[in-house]
């Protein structure tokens, strides 16, 4: 009898339908770089479906979105937003031109996820008084819909605008941890939390990331290693032909995309972020285990708030 009730469970289990979610983020790169891998990861754990929808404008903060929110109001065929929609469920991905009018108005999502834009992000002043307009209007238009944010990053540590905004990566850190969470705990929104994952990351990873000599004459491209924020790759200048160093030092690299897709994928679906199986080719096996785990932490530390 027990066996019988125990096949029973385990069949329940498997027949159980997963969850089809549509979710837009109102957001910027710090958000469109979704698109590399977690409709894939959807996808490859064959479990649940996802139509994810990007408004994006590159560096947009929240006085931007509402500002073009107002200008659309007045005039509709206003589109600033390039708008990249993707299929878990077919792989298939669509771009279009719009704003976010004609997105609220006209579909309806299960969740809408918002950012500040990084460069303010650690200054919880600069959120309002424009998240609270937002939020009104997204409330008028998608009542059913959850809203939550999407915490950002502090930039690598070598970052010449740390210095120059004069704080220092834990610093800014602290501060995005801290802004994020007052504008979450005032409207009583979940948080995705992407910005504690790359600070546990970058405390737990066995290699730590070291900023290289910028005048020294380099052969290889220079590592990125022990982070997941920061892209530094050789380019040549098209007139001079000259080989030069571009340094970004804002945006997540490839690893940072795989953590960002893995814990968003918990999030969404209520998964456990280390069961993940999917590891895309460009990330080793043991790499791969310290993001999900990394993402598993992040996520435990948050159910608790």
């Amino acid at each position: 009898m027990r066996c019988l009730i125990a096949v029973f469970f385990l069949l329940a289990g498997i027949l159980l339908p997963g969850k089809e979610l549509k979710v837009l983020m109102i957001g910027n790169s710090f958000s469109q770089c979704l698109g590399v891998y977690l409709p894939q990861l959807v996808n490859a754990e064959q479990k649940h479906q996802l139509l994810l929808t990007s408004a994006y404008i590159g560096g947009c903060s929240l006085k931007k979105h509402y500002n073009h929110l107002l200008k659309a109001e007045k005039k509709p065929d206003f589109n600033p937003y390039k708008t990249t929609i993707w299929n878990s469920a077919n792989g298939q991905k669509k771009v279009i031109q719009t704003n976010l009018n004609s997105l609220l108005k006209n579909n309806k999502y299960d969740v809408i996820t918002m950012q500040q834009s990084s460069q303010v992000s650690w200054k919880v002043e600069s959120f309002e008084p424009y998240m609270t307009e937002l939020v009104k209007y997204i409330r008028q238009y998608q009542p059913q819909a959850e809203i939550v944010i999407h915490q950002t990053w502090a930039y690598r540590v070598d970052s010449p605008r740390l210095p120059k905004w004069q704080i220092d990566q834990q610093t800014m850190h602290e501060k995005v941890i801290a802004s994020y969470g007052a504008i979450a705990e005032k409207y009583q929104f979940r948080i995705i939390p992407m910005g504690e994952a790359v600070g546990i990351f970058r405390k737990t990873s066995p290699v730590k990331y070291v900023p290289f000599d910028k005048t020294a004459q380099l052969t290889a491209p220079p590592s990125f290693a022990g982070d997941t924020v920061g892209i530094s790759l050789w380019q040549t200048n098209r007139k001079t032909k000259k080989r030069f160093i571009h340094h970004d030092y804002s945006h997540l690299n490839t690893s940072g995309h795989y953590m960002q897709a893995v814990l968003w994928y918990a999030f969404l679906f209520d998964e456990p972020a280390q069961q993940v199986k999917f590891t895309p080719e460009k990330i080793a096996p043991q790499d791969a285990e310290l993001l999900r785990n990394c993402a598993a932490q992040a996520m435990k530390k948050y159910q608790k708030k």
